[in-house]
């Protein structure tokens, strides 16, 4: 299987590398970024017609981030609906930047939204996209449901059965495209799930000449500004991935209509979230991440709704409030109920002005089993449990 693997990742890096000019036979700037253990950033666009008269925009595009240092990828689908600013001030949804200025307008919108440098981009056409699929003998994957879409203008047709099979190239770019009556977002996913298939499935290619085939299929569709030597060196660093190694996550946005349009609006503090994870290894938590179900334990009227007040006000989601088992609790306890629980607990004591204990629920059995014996029942969602006992009151005084 990780042969396999191998030459499917191969294949993709050569057949970019027959699409540039022979200027840049020699650039060796991925070797730089490996010798320095810095990241390869690649912007992946799909579109429709890479030459011709009229600029189409970008139906798919895509972050490939590879660590070169811990040898792992993280691939981020942007949604091209997404709707930002332009350097020329005015407001277009991300996927018109093609259209406008080809890939390096689309590079320079990515890079600024995401907040991290874009070295390199590759533009596949989708006609290339078919004609490589069935040259390496079809993707097998669930189709969950029946597809069905026409676009005459766009000449698109789409009708793909449900069920287990291996999708030729028209079918390939049919799952890929079909958005239907759907958000942007679930044709990202199958985007997705066409991507592990192809890296779990591998090729089939018989021979020399239908290797070639597959380049000059690359000549002829992609367009790319890495050098024949770049795709060398980018190959050798993507040789021993497995699907185990690639992270794949989709960026979210607000629902809007702007001028009748629908678009969505980026959300900021979510992206710079995921690129911080994906791209420079931090794992960011804020406070709305921390789920906390609040018990009086204390017996002070209304403490676990007020104190849920201003749990609410310090940006923490709360999920419900209840009386404990009993009111003479002589501490307070901050109980962490999964490894979400755990990764946030010292946040939120570092935010609650009063003493506590932060227990794990395993290791507070005798409380828990007391706790559900009178009823308290916090929802699945809930990673942490509040009980306010003495010397609380002042949180909320």
């Amino acid at each position: 299987m990780k042969w396999k693997i191998t030459i499917s990742i191969v294949l993709v890096v050569l057949l970019v590398g027959s699409g540039i000019g022979i200027y840049l036979l020699n650039q060796r700037d991925v070797n730089e970024l490996v010798k320095k253990g810095e990241r390869i950033n690649l912007l992946v666009l799909g579109i429709d017609h890479i030459e011709g008269a009229q600029a189409r925009r970008s139906d798919t595009m895509m972050l490939a981030s590879i660590d070169t240092a811990q040898d792992k990828a993280s691939l981020i689908s942007i949604p091209r609906d997404l709707f930002l600013k332009y350097p020329d001030g005015n407001f277009r949804r991300v996927n018109a930047a093609y259209a406008i200025d080809g890939p390096e307008l689309a590079r320079e919108m990515a890079s600024n939204f995401l907040g991290v440098p874009l070295n390199f981009y590759l533009v596949l056409d989708y006609e290339g996209f078919k004609e490589i699929v069935d040259l390496m003998g079809g993707v097998e994957l669930t189709v969950e449901e029946r597809l069905q879409y026409t676009d005459k203008a766009g000449n698109l047709n789409i009708d793909i059965e449900p069920g287990r099979q291996t999708l030729n190239g028209e079918e390939a770019m049919g799952y890929v495209r079909y958005r239907g009556n759907q958000s942007d977002l679930q044709r990202i996913n199958r985007q997705q799930k066409f991507l592990r298939a192809l890296l779990q499935g591998g090729v089939n290619l018989e021979g020399w000449s239908q290797i070639k085939d597959v380049i000059n299929t690359g000549r002829n569709y992609a367009k790319t500004n890495l050098s024949l030597m770049d795709m060398y060196d980018l190959g050798r660093t993507l040789k021993d991935l497995g699907t185990e190694d690639f992270e794949m996550v989709t960026l979210s946005g607000k629902p809007a209509r702007v001028e009748n349009k629908s678009v969505l609006l980026p959300r900021i503090v979510e992206t710079r979230k995921v690129v911080a994870q994906e791209i420079n290894g931090v794992n960011m938590v804020s406070n709305a991440d921390a789920k906390v179900y609040v018990l009086n334990g204390e017996g002070s009227n209304f403490l676990a709704r007020n104190s849920a007040d201003r749990l609410t006000g310090l940006g923490f989601s709360v999920t419900g409030t209840d009386n404990a088992d009993r009111f003479d609790y002589e501490k307070s306890y901050l109980v962490t109920l999964n490894n979400e629980g755990e990764e946030m607990a010292d946040m939120v004591a570092q935010e609650l002005d009063f003493d506590l204990e932060i227990v794990r629920a395993e290791n507070f059995q005798e409380t828990m089993t007391s706790l559900e014996g009178a009823g308290v029942d916090p929802p699945p969602e809930t990673n942490l449990l509040l009980i306010m006992g003495e010397g609380s009151t002042d949180f909320v005084s």
